[in-house]
Order: C-alpha cells, then structure tokens, then sequence
C-alpha cells in the first residue's frame, strides 16, 4: 500500500507542471483566436453592414468567440488560484475548444467563397489544431485528425481540379483588372512571364501543406508520449531510489561507525604518546614533542622511555602510509619497543633485532598486509652527556649552544623494521657527547617533505636553521614554532603526510 501511495504522488509530481504548461497553451491559443475572430466580426459589421458568408458566419462566428473566451475565463480562473480545477470542466472546455476549431477547418476550405484564401486559412488552422489536440487530447487522437485534415485537403484539391492555380497580383492590379478588359488581362499575364512570376500549382501548395501538417503531428507525437513515457517508468525509477536510500542509509551508518572506530583509535594514539606531565618529569633533559596526523589517525611515532637507571631512551619512527592500519602498526611498534628495551636492558641493537621480529610476524605473516607496512626507526640513549643513536630514519640534527647545526646521518645505521624476519648484522650505533644546553632535534619525513606552492620542500636544513635561531628558546617554544613556520610555508595546504617534532635539551647539569 505505501509503494502504490508512493507510486500515485511521484506520478501526480510529473504530471503537475504538464498540466499547468497545457492549460497556459489552451489559454493563449483561447485567447488569441476569440480575440481575433472578435474583431473579425466587428470589422465585417462596421465596414460592410454583414459578414462575409450570413449562412455560415452568423452562428460560427460568435460561436467560436464565446466557447473561446469561456474556456479562457475558466483557465485564467484556475491558474490565478480563483477556483479549483475539475476533471469535468477540464475536459468540457478541451474538446469544445478543439470541435469548434475542427467545425471552423472544416468550413473554411470547403465553404469559402473567397478560394484563394481558403488553402491558406486551412493550413494555419490545421497545424494549430493538430498541435493542440495532441497537446489536449493525446498523440493518438492528433494522428486521427491528421487523417482528417489530409482527407479534407484532398476533397478541396479535388474539388478546385489539379490544372487550379494561383497567380500572384497586387490588390491594385486586381482592381485595375476589375474595371478592364482582356487586352489589360494579356498584357498583365506578359509582365509576370517577363517577372519570372510563375502560377503556383494547388497541387505543389497541397504537397507543402501536407508536409507542415507532418511535421506539425510528428513534434506532437513524440512531446505527448513524453509524459506517458515517464510515468510508466516510476516503478522502476522508484525502486532505484528505494535501493539508492538503503545504500545510502547502510554507507551513512557504517561511516558513524567507522568515525567511532577512528575516534578511539585516535583517542588510544594520543593516551599511548608522552604527555606533557611526563616529559617534563624526564631528569635531566628538557623535551617537548608534537605529531599532527595527515588523517584521523597518524603512523608516526615517538617516545621518551626513562629507564631504570635514571637514562633516556629518545625513539623516533614512522610507519609507511598513514591512516588507521599504519596507526595500528604504530601502536605495535611501541608495544614491542618497551618491550625489546626491558629485554636487552638498552641495548639498542638487540632492542631493533627483537621489535624487527615482533613486527615481522604481526605485520607480514598474521596481517598479511598487502601494502607490507614497516617503518624507519631510531632509538637513542642519553646517559651523563653521551648520546648513543642506533637506527634507520632521518638524520639527527644537533644544535649545540655555540656552532652550526650537525647532522648525524642514520643510513649506515640501520634498515627497515618490519620488512625482512631476520636484521641482526644490519645495524650499527653511532656515540656523540653533548654539552648543557646542548639540542637533539628528531623529526619525522612529513616535517622535511612539506611542499610550499612552488612545489619545494620544506628540507632539514630549514628545520636546523629554524632551532639554531632560537636555540636560547625554551624546548615547547621551538616546537611550536617549527609548526607554525612548516604551516606557512605549505600556505594552508593539506597535509600530504604526517608530522612529528620532538626537542630535547640537555639539563645545564647532569642527573647525578
């Protein structure tokens, strides 16, 4: 019941605005033709005290002024919101319309004294009524009064005999014949021959009514069986949209809760990274960090890990890809990081050796991960001014209290984690001392890689000019305004990639 009530409304949707364009038609056609024979009539009464033909015009005539202009009122009525249209008075005023104009056609070419106009009267009236009746009436009832209107034309050929022709003259030359004789006759036919003004044929003019008559029924044909056309498609067209609206509904809530999903998955990223509380607890260095994911969930990663024994452990890694699988893996990183740590008691090869295999098994043979998700990772291990780094990711900027930067490359230090089951052997540590005051700037390849309008990249270099300037500035101060120069320099853009920034300096005086 609700589909066919559904069914009923869109057809009665379709048909509202055809209804209202057929009843503004038959309203401008009513007026225009009532109109016009109006001041036919009144032309006729004041100049020659009649109408042409008394037998005919006296009741035709008013006739077609009065069903035309009632049928105007009532359609004005109806589309000025005077009154409510019936089916009834719909219909009445249609086909009293289209009979008189059919009575009229009829009339004009079979009972017109004047035969030269009467083919012509005929045509217009008949390429309006075919239009008019297909528009009113249907396609069907407009084919059957072309067979009328081309049977008529027939009889009216006949009638006139196939040798009747037309010759065209002046109105002045006509007179000027009336009042002539024969030898104004020969020498008014020797003017048209020298004029070029040949006879027109009645049969050459039938041939060309026809055709407009054609043409006419064939552009109504197919507008009239358009709306037919669309209703007869609702069904189908309905049962599109009800299957578009389930999908549509089915994508709505599995987006919610994919949303929900990303919303605690992100929420878990940011409890399982160091908070502000916890880095400032770190003795004896002072650090501030950021990660700002390109999606709702990022695949970078970084850590401060105090140890036992009062050291630091600075980790910096960041997953291929981004989005919730690389902030998975990410968070699986970091489990086996702590975990590998405890293990080794800092060793920081064996550290990578463990969280490689962790992640191997995880990732590649249990995930079954087909972009093959791994990860640059570095660890680092500050203990009483020295700095031990083991690891392939970025280089480590180091920017000490006097000097330019340096860049501690981590190529030969290192391979992917989480790509191969086995990378004992591929890994080396590099050792460094570091003063008081002293900065280890660690950053992750969104950071370097962020592109201005021009298409440069940001670059290492502008992230360790950017500290040295401000490296009497406090750790947070640098971050942030790392941040705020990689925004400007991408001038709104989105971010390609996700970035994360960490700071650490070294305390003016070692931990005891």
């Amino acid at each position: 019941m609700k589909r066919t009530d559904a069914l009923a409304e869109a057809a009665e949707i379709l048909r509202a605005p055809s209804e209202t364009t057929k009843r503004r038609i038959l309203l401008a056609v009513n007026l225009i033709l009532g109109g016009l024979f109006a001041a036919w009539i009144a032309y006729n009464l004041a100049t020659a005290g009649r109408l042409p033909d008394p037998g005919r015009d006296n009741w035709l005539m008013p006739l077609m002024v009065l069903i035309n202009l009632a049928s105007a009122a009532y359609n004005g009525a109806v589309l000025s919101h005077r009154r409510e249209a019936t089916e009834q008075l719909d219909t009445l005023w249609r086909v009293a319309s289209l009979l008189i104009l059919y009575v009229l056609c009829l009339s004009v070419v079979h009972q017109n004294p004047n035969t030269a106009t009467s083919l012509l009267v005929d045509q217009f009236l008949s390429v309006i009524s075919i239009f008019l009746t297909g528009l009113l009436l249907g396609r069907w009832a407009a084919l059957g009064w072309f067979g009328v209107t081309l049977l008529s034309l027939y009889v009216a050929v006949q009638n006139l005999g196939s040798d009747f022709v037309y010759t065209l003259m002046t109105s002045a030359e006509v007179a000027a014949l009336q009042q002539s004789g024969e030898a104004a006759l020969n020498a008014r036919t020797q003017q048209a021959l020298d004029e070029h003004l040949l006879p027109l044929p009645v049969s050459l003019y039938a041939v060309v009514s026809g055709l407009f008559a054609t043409i006419t029924l064939a552009a109504t044909w197919f507008e009239a069986g358009l709306l037919r056309g669309l209703v007869d498609k609702l069904p189908v067209a309905l049962t599109k949209i009800e299957e578009g609206a389930v999908e549509q509904a089915r994508l709505e809530e599995e987006n919610t809760r994919l949303s929900a999903e990303l919303d605690v998955a992100q929420r878990i990223q940011a409890m399982v990274l160091p908070n502000e509380d916890e880095l400032a607890a770190v003795p004896g260095m002072e650090i501030a960090a950021r990660m700002v994911p390109a999606t709702e969930v990022g695949g970078d990663l970084y850590d401060v890990l105090v140890q036992p024994d009062g050291s630091v452990c600075l980790v910096i890694g960041d997953v291929t890809d981004h989005g919730l699988r690389s902030g998975v893996v990410m968070l699986m990183a970091q489990s086996a990081v702590r975990s590998a740590l405890e293990e080794s008691g800092v060793d920081l090869a064996r550290t990578l050796v463990r969280a490689n295999s962790i992640l191997y098994q995880n990732v590649q043979v249990r995930m079954r991960d087909a972009m093959s998700r791994n990860l640059t990772l570095s660890l680092l291990h500050y203990r009483d001014g020295r700095l031990r780094v083991a690891g392939y990711h970025e280089s480590v900027i180091v920017v000490r209290r006097q000097g330019a930067p340096e860049f501690v490359k981590t190529s030969g230090l290192g391979t992917w984690v989480g790509l191969m089951d086995d990378i004992d052997g591929l890994l080396g540590v590099e050792e460094l001392s570091l003063d008081p005051g002293d900065l280890v700037v660690l950053y992750t390849d969104g950071a370097t890689e962020a592109m201005n309008p021009a298409g440069e990249e940001f670059g290492p270099a502008r992230i360790a000019d950017i500290v040295a300037e401000l490296r009497d500035q406090p750790a947070q101060a640098i971050v942030d305004a790392l941040f705020q120069r990689i925004h400007d320099w991408m001038a709104g853009a989105a971010l390609e990639d996700d970035i994360s920034l960490l700071v650490a300096r070294c305390a003016k005086e070692p931990p005891p």
